[in-house]
């Protein structure tokens, strides 16, 4: 089934700057990791629902880093959505509409119940994002002294993702799901311009 995405995710994680994960196996630093990544979807297509203007929440618990798996994952979806948007949002980030998700999916030992709540998910040169109560935080982008956004190019872990730029950032923020660990960030962030299809 085929399905298209477009836009921009903005995620931090529970370690420093930045994400040694993004080079490979590493030791995280506080030797586990936790991770929220927002997703802004511009515009997009699954099984005839159009998926433009919609947000997606993804929140992970690692025992350690990315390439040893992926305990659990919450997905929030937002409340703003139809519930057909928001089936098909799940069904994709959850692999089953096969793609790039298909192969993450592959990662994650459990999927919990998806919860609905408001979203926000913001760009611009202060992104944020929030999970109704349950996860939040707040970014400023890296920037040269003539303005230029600092980037990481051609990661090897963005490869799984199938993206190649990531805009660095400093985040502030926590999370509290009582299905998950509680966690602060500890200045990690990035915003990551997606365009999949499958």
């Amino acid at each position: 089934m085929a399905w298209t995405m477009k836009g921009t995710w903005y995620e931090s994680c529970s370690c420093k700057m930045v994400c040694r994960c993004n080079f490979g196996p590493a030791e995280p630093d506080q030797g586990w990791c936790s991770a929220v990544l927002g997703f802004a979807i511009d515009s997009g297509e699954s099984n005839g629902v159009d998926l433009g203007g919609t947000k997606v929440v993804f929140h992970g618990e690692l025992p350690g880093d990315f390439v040893g798996g992926i305990d659990k994952v919450v997905l929030y979806l937002d409340e703003a959505a139809s519930p057909e948007q928001r089936d098909e949002l799940e069904a994709i980030f959850q692999g089953k509409r096969g793609g790039v998700w298909e192969g993450v999916a592959g990662m994650i030992a459990s999927f919990l119940p998806s919860k609905t709540v408001p979203v926000e998910v913001v760009g611009g040169d202060s992104p944020r994002v929030k999970a109704g109560d349950f996860a939040g935080f707040s970014m400023e982008r890296l920037k040269s002294e003539e303005g230029k956004q600092a980037v990481l190019v051609h990661a090897p872990i963005a490869a799984g993702f199938a993206v190649d730029t990531q805009e660095l950032a400093t985040a502030t923020g926590s999370a509290s799901d009582p299905d998950l660990r509680a966690w602060e960030t500890l200045g990690y962030g990035a915003a990551v311009p997606f365009n999949w299809s499958f």
